[in-house]
């Protein structure tokens, strides 16, 4: 960070954001010797391919309920 108006120094807080994070997208394949238990959760949870049980609740019903809608009012003209 740097020194304060009384000279103190203070050092910076936290970690930078890339700190030991490796290099790719981070995807873990999943273990040969596990696939049935994958795919045995999967019929379990899902209908399609990717539409989930109407029995699974959701995490959060009530986050970004207007994501992807204008949220702005007024004109810019």
């Amino acid at each position: 960070m740097g020194k304060d108006e009384n000279g103190s120094f203070h050092p910076g807080k936290g970690k930078p954001s890339g700190a030991n994070k490796s290099e790719g997208l981070g995807l873990v394949g999943t273990d040969p010797d596990k696939m049935d238990e994958y795919l045995q959760k999967s019929d379990e949870y899902t209908t399609g391919p990717d539409e989930l049980q109407p029995s699974v609740p959701p995490a959060h019903p009530n986050r970004n309920t207007i994501k992807g809608e204008e949220t702005k009012t007024g004109s810019n003209s």
